[in-house]
């Protein structure tokens, strides 16, 4: 296929394969800002497992949707982010290797009891088949998007300041533990959400990647973050194209959009 012919097929033919990766992709370049900004990148790479344990244990159990239980598992996890991080007895880069291999054991426990053909769903899963994006998980993505973004903004203060100087928030006033869960909790549920439609490399890149070149390419806080919501949002397109023009698996063929795209910034830097 000509160059045009494979953007009229994906215009044409898979048009929620884009939306869906493109505010996925979005919303995890948001609120990956606060993920390398506190350093815990760790904590993105474990409630991605986490989430697709949560898929292959809502096929182990029957009668749950898989993105239900993916979100339960994930914001029990939370619950002991918030808890053990805040401990001063154990390193926090510790607890958070710990957790990642937990997760991970944890997923590979569950899919070794679940049947063939749901492994084989959780590893799509895995693999991130963007091109299986359906109506209702655009809906779901985008739903889940706007309510965790306007979240964010109308609280853009006290999530600012527990992510960048918590000590300051304490000194405000600000409750740094409670804002603190909130965060860990709409991460959660984004992560969750995302992976059941775009899979956990794309999620964990996009919370890394889009972010990092934000930071570099803009200085002031808040066009760091629409920097990064803009980074988030290209690459699905520039990904799409390169899996059909090179017959690339979709969704690390738009991981590595991503890493093209800050790759500019960091040669600039040196």
């Amino acid at each position: 296929m000509s160059n045009v012919e494979i953007i009229t097929t994906i215009i044409q033919q898979f048009p929620y394969a884009l939306a869906g990766s493109m505010i996925a992709g979005l919303l995890c370049a948001f609120l990956g800002v606060y993920v390398v900004s506190k350093r815990v990148v760790f904590v993105s790479a474990t409630l991605t497992e986490v989430a697709v344990a949560g898929v292959a244990f809502a096929n182990l159990v029957g009668g749950l949707h898989p993105t239900v239980g993916s979100v339960l598992l994930t914001s029990l996890a939370v619950l002991l982010f918030a808890r053990l991080l805040r401990s001063t007895a154990v390193p926090s880069d510790a607890i958070l290797g710990i957790s990642y291999i937990v997760a991970l054991t944890i997923r590979i426990l569950m899919m070794q009891k679940t049947s063939g053909a749901e492994v084989a769903e959780v590893e799509s899963i895995l693999k991130g088949d963007m091109l299986l994006v359906t109506p209702a998980h655009v809906t779901i993505m985008a739903v889940t998007a706007a309510i965790i973004l306007l979240i964010h903004l109308v609280f853009f203060r006290q999530f600012l300041f527990v992510s960048m100087d918590a000590e300051t928030a304490r000194t405000q006033g600000i409750r740094s533990g409670l804002w603190e869960f909130v965060f860990y909790l709409t991460l959660a549920v984004a992560v969750s959400t995302a992976v059941r439609i775009v899979g956990d490399l794309f999620v964990f890149g996009f919370l890394v990647i889009p972010s990092t070149a934000a930071m570099l390419a803009a200085k002031r806080v808040g066009r760091i973050f629409l920097t990064a919501a803009v980074f988030g949002a290209l690459p699905p397109i520039l990904g799409l194209f390169l899996a059909f023009k090179f017959d690339f698996p979709a969704g690390p063929a738009t991981v590595a959009s991503a890493v093209v795209l800050l790759l500019p910034w960091v040669v600039q830097k040196r």
